[in-house]
């Protein structure tokens, strides 16, 4: 991008001398007189800003289907009604300038977006009352709304009603010194072994991984939640003690219907169960850029269910920037 951005520059230095050397008068001076000097009527430039408006969007239609190699010619193709205005009106040379340089900025800013893209809004997920939103809510804010963390000691497997009481998790309590080591890491589909539970009211919710620097060890307080695990027994727990757990306006603790997701996340549902194989029935939903992960942060999340159509597991993930995994 900066490369572009070199040549973005060196275009208009080359237009403004260009347009100072044809120019009687200069940039500031008046246009040939064969364009032109009386005002344009109403009707003309109404037709021509009608035209500038159907060309642009046609060329934004056709770079979603072509992709970055059509935004050069887009942005001459939009030039020729837009000058086409500028002769019918008469409008001095410095007007010619201002719109050139700003059909160049309008490639350039397409080969930004299609390249780069603009950053996704993380899914938020409700648990009980609180909204937790991935690669936001940080430790210390759900200590502050009564939420409990444990610390693996071991790696011994338990059933899940004793993972809070074996010994093998210990309560984090806030006057510990301890540090989520630097860079990502993930546990994946598990919630024996994970290195962080999160409870509330002795209840187990899921299990969590946080994040809190690339290149610095962060205080557990400060790391943020990035990654977000909960299964069956999981499930029946929240439902015993009453904690809904959301994924945007999503149960994970009902039935699920595909209608229904599909209305809920539109175009980032991109799997869904395969009827005729109930043995592998999964929702898959992802909030993705264009840049792979490379300037934003994208986020998949991945819903299991059993033949009755209920969550049998669910996984929220994060794909940290600039820390690929």
């Amino acid at each position: 991008m900066v490369f572009p951005g070199f040549w973005y520059i060196a275009i208009l230095i080359w237009l403004m001398g260009r347009l100072n050397k044809n120019s009687e008068y200069g940039i500031s001076g008046e246009k040939n007189s064969q364009s032109g000097s009386g005002k344009i009527k109403i009707s003309d430039l109404f037709f021509h800003v009608l035209v500038i408006v159907i060309v642009f969007f046609t060329v934004i239609k056709l770079m979603s289907f072509v992709g970055p190699a059509f935004a050069s010619l887009g942005g001459v193709i939009v030039a020729i009604p837009v000058r086409a205005l500028i002769n019918a009106s008469g409008r001095k040379t410095n007007v010619i300038l201002t719109l050139s340089g700003l059909a160049l900025l309008f490639v350039y800013l397409c080969f930004w977006y299609i390249l780069i893209g603009v950053p996704v809004k993380p899914p938020v997920m409700t648990v009980g009352s609180m909204k937790v939103t991935l690669s936001k809510t940080s430790v210390r804010d759900l200590l502050d709304n009564g939420f409990d963390i444990y610390i693996m000691n071991d790696e011994d497997t338990y059933e899940c009603s004793e993972m809070l009481t074996s010994g093998s998790y210990t309560k984090y309590d806030e006057n510990q010194d301890i540090t989520v080591e630097k860079g990502y890491r993930s546990t994946g589909e598990t919630l024996r072994g994970a290195p962080y539970l999160l409870a509330k009211d002795d209840t187990l919710i899921g299990a969590i991984d946080l994040y809190g620097s690339l290149d610095k060890d962060v205080d557990i307080k400060d790391a943020k939640v990035v990654n977000f695990y909960m299964d069956k027994d999981c499930k029946d727990a929240l439902k015993s003690s009453n904690i809904d757990v959301k994924l945007g306006d999503l149960s994970l603790l009902g039935t699920f219907y595909t209608d229904d997701l599909k209305k809920l996340f539109k175009k980032k549902l991109w799997m869904i169960p395969d009827e005729s194989d109930p043995t592998d029935s999964v929702y898959g939903i992802a909030w993705r850029t264009n840049s792979d992960s490379i300037f934003w942060n994208e986020y998949y999340a991945y819903i299991r269910i059993d033949e009755n159509k209920n969550m049998r597991a669910f996984i929220i993930s994060t794909s940290v920037a600039k820390d690929k995994h």
